[in-house]
């Protein structure tokens, strides 16, 4: 039965990728473009993965599931100078998102000059 329900997860894993991830329309017959398209897939997944261990109520959620909910959302980015601001709109998983720890303090990115980002 155990090896059943590892092959059913890795199925299902697979199913995941190729409805969500667009994993069987690669870009292009080379093989080498074909070698990253799936890396880049599998950085996406492992991605959406990251950040729903962080939402409670959604550690084990789908990345479908995670963009619906979480990323597919109207929002504006005010830029004051030094600053980003995202701000979103309230929706019914907003309050979700915003008790991740991670996203309550500015974000300081490398390769904007380290301006902050910050998500109100």
């Amino acid at each position: 039965m155990l090896v059943y329900a590892k092959r059913w997860h890795i199925e299902n894993k697979i199913s995941e990728l190729v409805s969500f991830f667009n994993l069987n329309a690669l870009s292009s017959p080379l093989m080498i473009m074909i070698h990253f398209d799936i890396l880049w897939t599998f950085i996406a997944d492992t991605l959406y993965h990251r950040f729903s261990k962080d939402m409670r109520r959604f550690e084990n959620a789908l990345a479908p599931t995670i963009f619906r909910k979480f990323v597919n959302m109207p929002g504006k980015i005010v830029y004051t100078g030094d600053k980003f601001y995202v701000k979103i709109r309230k929706r019914a998983h907003t309050p979700i998102l915003m008790s991740v720890d991670k996203l309550n303090r500015p974000i300081q990115v490398p390769w904007l000059n380290n301006k902050t980002i910050q998500i109100v």
